[in-house]
């Protein structure tokens, strides 16, 4: 009994210790819309080059996590179907239930389980379908709480897309993930990665209020470790220089080791799948 009872023990402490390797990638995939600007494909013909990506980018890690912005439910529905059986996804339309723009993380229940999940509107009445402040349109964040099955590490992933018009609404936003953030970590350093495009560069207000509290995973890794491109919005036609507007940023990442950080390509065959890049970070979480 004894000797059953210690292996118990030792085989539970080998579980605890166990680093998670964990891929997180988030990427705006352009709505779907029959009104469609100058070097633009419509969404059934960008979707299958965009999926064999993606699709590359999880076939050797099962603990990824993917973050999608600007997606309606039918474009939802088509990356889950396109990536496979053995994914699933959390998230809801921006105009609540299955309308509207979705900011959806995907994940394989097979390698995380889901303890805890909302999603919160980024305006003055978080819990309700609103918009905010000077805002175009109602804008959310996708909040989910993980557990990873294989190293019972747990993480809270949290997917948005700030207003592209609304300045005083970007500033807002930014303070609303920063108490979100800290809401769900509990206060006991649970670790919390934040994806998403924000419609804003480096050197913008809502950046600054944002890494006063997070920090941008593009610094977290060393030069030597990045791979592709610094811009992450392309536009549809080739030549035009771009900015980076989106970004996966991290709070309590002190047992996190960030070792790889990509911006991949999104031109295929004389077209982009999409105006923005994927942006990919990998991390072991100790």
């Amino acid at each position: 009994m004894v000797s059953l009872f210690s292996f118990l023990l030792a085989s539970s402490l080998v579980v605890a210790a166990q680093a998670l390797d964990l891929r997180l990638i988030t990427h705006n995939v352009r709505q779907q819309t029959a009104d469609l600007g100058e070097g633009e494909k419509d969404w059934t013909e960008r979707v299958g080059p965009m999926v064999a990506q993606l699709s590359h980018e999880v076939a050797g890690n099962p603990d990824t996590l993917m973050c999608f912005q600007e997606a309606k439910h039918g474009q939802v529905e088509d990356l889950k179907s396109g990536l496979g059986n053995g994914w699933e996804y959390y998230g809801q339309g921006r105009e609540g239930g299955e309308a509207g723009e979705y900011s959806v993380i995907f994940y394989r229940p097979s390698a995380f389980e889901i303890l805890n999940s909302t999603t919160y509107w980024l305006s003055e009445t978080p819990e309700e379908v609103s918009k905010g402040w000077d805002a175009a349109f109602e804008r959310i964040v996708t909040v989910v709480r993980f557990r990873n099955k294989a190293s019972a590490k747990e993480f809270v992933h949290m997917c948005t897309h700030f207003d592209h018009k609304g300045t005083e609404a970007r500033q807002k936003s930014a303070q609303l993930i920063l108490g979100f953030a800290s809401d769900w970590s509990d206060g006991d350093g649970t670790p919390v990665f934040i994806g998403g495009d924000l419609n804003v560069d480096p050197e913008n207000e809502a950046y600054a209020t944002l890494t006063s509290e997070l920090s941008d995973t593009f610094d977290q890794v060393s030069g030597d470790r990045h791979y592709g491109y610094n811009n992450t919005f392309t536009g549809f036609k080739t030549g035009q220089e771009g900015q980076r507007i989106d970004y996966i940023f991290s709070k309590n990442s002190q047992g996190i080791k960030f070792v790889s950080f990509a911006i991949l390509h999104t031109y295929y065959n004389d077209f982009f799948t999409s105006d923005h890049r994927p942006v990919v970070v990998d991390a072991i979480v100790s």
